[in-house]
């Protein structure tokens, strides 16, 4: 299966957000994506969203970008 990659790095927000908050709401339960951001306050946008809609979410720094597991909760 190929890795569900969604690559945010050349975008800021608020097109970084709606990008990611249009990718993460087709996914079905269970499902995961990894999202890369480089920049702070987008991650910090993606993020707050994340948190308040049914997903697991872990973040890392790596060589200047985070790095988002996403995963949709299942019911």
């Amino acid at each position: 299966m190929e890795p569900n990659i969604l690559d945010l790095r050349q975008e800021r927000c608020p097109m970084a957000l709606l990008l990611a908050k249009r990718h993460t709401k087709s996914l079905t339960g269970g499902e995961q994506v990894q999202i890369l951001v480089s920049d702070a306050s987008s991650m910090t946008d993606i993020t707050q969203y994340l948190n308040r809609h049914l997903f697991h979410l872990s973040c890392e720094q790596i060589d200047g970008y985070y790095c988002m597991q996403v995963t949709k909760e299942s019911y």
